[in-house]
């Protein structure tokens, strides 16, 4: 792994980190399930799931004894991450849809068949091998990716117009089109990594421009979601000036 491609992926590690400690703060103040839903989310899929990828694909003899162990608890971290992140698409976006509890239930079924499917077929003995069971967890959590994507732009789009009139903080709202745009970056890499891997039959790690693609969108991500979380002084002068603008 390059240089460049190291710092795209410690970026948004690290980014996933800070925000879902945050958000876990926060919770403990407010109690609120949203955000302990989307601290579960950053965090599962970004550094508890990355941790545990890291020392499952590690060459050391003590760690190398312990892979299957940590690839399996690697899977187990991001798939609760990625059913969390679904979890909070449905309460705070979609929460009066009868049919969405259901199908929530089916993709609970589908992640744990997942894991049941790559601990039959693989054994977790190795991160190279692109079983169906982890085919089937990549492209669940893209697509719940993806939807949280389009569902918080579309919040940003209704939300907008009353920032403008006054009727709404125009942080929040522009919360909404950052956590939309960086999640959807995500997304994007991911749907792109498993869209090649498919074709390929190989494991990511194994195809350098797929590689350097989830840097890229993982950096992207990372950049955005600090924005979003973790705004600077000079951003929220930005955002709030235009806010002030006549509506049109």
């Amino acid at each position: 792994m390059g240089f460049w491609t190291a710092v795209g992926f410690i970026a948004f590690l690290v980014s996933s980190l800070v925000i879902g400690i945050r958000l876990l703060v926060l919770w403990s103040r407010s109690r609120q399930l949203p955000e302990l839903l989307i601290a579960c989310g950053i965090l599962g899929i970004g550094p508890v799931g990355f941790a545990f990828t890291l020392a499952g694909t590690s060459s050391g003899e003590t760690l190398s004894a312990l892979a299957p162990v940590c690839l399996a608890a690697a899977l187990f971290s991001t798939s609760a991450g990625a059913f969390a992140a679904a979890i909070f698409n449905w309460k705070v976006f979609r929460s009066d849809v009868p049919w969405l509890p259901p199908v929530l239930g089916v993709v609970a079924a589908l992640f744990l068949g997942s894991l049941v499917h790559e601990a039959i077929s693989t054994g977790f003995a190795d991160a190279t091998v692109v079983g169906s069971g982890f085919r089937l967890h990549s492209v669940l959590s893209t697509a719940i990716l993806l939807w949280g994507a389009a569902e918080s732009l579309r919040y940003f789009a209704m939300m907008r117009r009353r920032a403008k009139l006054g009727l709404a903080d125009p942080l929040v709202t522009n919360r909404f089109l950052l956590w939309g745009l960086g999640i959807g970056a995500a997304g994007v890499g991911s749907a792109i990594s498993v869209i090649a891997c498919t074709i390929t039959g190989q494991h990511m790690l194994s195809i350098p421009w797929v590689t350097a693609s989830n840097s890229f969108h993982g950096f992207t991500a990372a950049v955005l979601m600090w924005v979003a979380f973790i705004p600077p002084g000079f951003y929220r002068r930005f955002v709030e000036s235009r806010s002030q603008q006549p509506a049109v």
